[in-house]
């Protein structure tokens, strides 16, 4: 067990772009910190709600979701809903979630009721990871209104740097306007085979270019990610001794210290 003891952490997972694998990403830390025996709160924030069909941790027998609590009717404890994992909570949703913003859309303050609905339940837990939108529209800067950190993953390929120079401009305005204690615990490069392919791909002076640390730990091209995915699993779920899964357990201990 990893004893980093800290207090409660919200993180949002944001991309504004497919392809990422964000969601992916989301699930295989909220699951790596769970096996660490970390209690973790797992919200699905994104109206797609690809990680609530993860079969594994969450068998859709729960009526409430998510835009229950942007409507308020219901509090962030009747939503959660116990996993088979240990130490992994859920509050998942569906596609209704796309209803939120248009009925919200004269509500004074709508873009902080995310975070009201964390206050409730945060002490509860030690991590609470946010699956956002892959775009930077409502739910992603609820995301970040409501968050203390930001991942921002990416791939390993030329556009990358763009995609963090837009990402940067967002993450301004929303410490700017709506939460100024939001920090980026850095980037995480995705489906790259390690510091080697990063200096290939880019330049000393690009990499220095980002404005973000980027985390020693990235997460491989490991064809078990999309078996595991396919299954509705995450990794370590599937084959706890793939590549894949040492990255993502590797991964959680650079973020617990790095946030500690």
């Amino acid at each position: 067990m990893i004893n980093i003891s800290i207090m409660s952490k919200t993180i949002s997972i944001i991309s504004q772009k497919e392809g990422t694998g964000k969601t992916t990403i989301a699930v295989n830390i909220a699951t790596s910190l769970a096996l660490f025996e970390k209690k973790t709160l797992l919200i699905d924030c994104d109206p797609q709600s690809h990680l609530s069909q993860y079969g594994s941790i969450y068998s859709r027998e729960s009526s409430e979701t998510l835009f229950y609590g942007f409507m308020g009717r219901a509090s962030a404890r009747e939503l959660a809903v116990k996993t088979p994992i240990e130490y992994l909570t859920l509050i998942p949703s569906k596609p209704n979630l796309f209803l939120t913003e248009h009925r919200l859309a004269v509500k004074p303050g709508k873009e902080l009721i995310l975070k009201k609905l964390i206050q409730e339940i945060k002490d509860d837990f030690q991590y609470i990871i946010i699956d956002s939108p892959s775009s930077l529209g409502f739910f992603t800067i609820c995301s970040m209104a409501a968050s203390d950190w930001a991942i921002l993953p990416v791939r390993c390929n030329d556009s990358t740097l763009d995609e963090i120079s837009d990402l940067n401009e967002v993450v301004r305005i929303v410490q700017e306007q709506l939460n100024p204690d939001l920090k980026i615990a850095g980037t995480l490069f995705n489906q790259c085979s390690g510091r080697d392919q990063l200096n290939q791909l880019f330049s000393k002076n690009e990499l220095k270019s980002i404005p973000y640390k980027s985390f020693m730990t990235t997460i491989p091209a490991d064809d078990m990610i999309r078996k595991s995915s396919m299954l509705g699993k995450p990794v370590a779920l599937h084959n706890i001794t793939a590549k894949a899964a040492q990255a993502y357990f590797d991964f959680s201990v650079e973020l617990m210290k790095e946030i500690a």
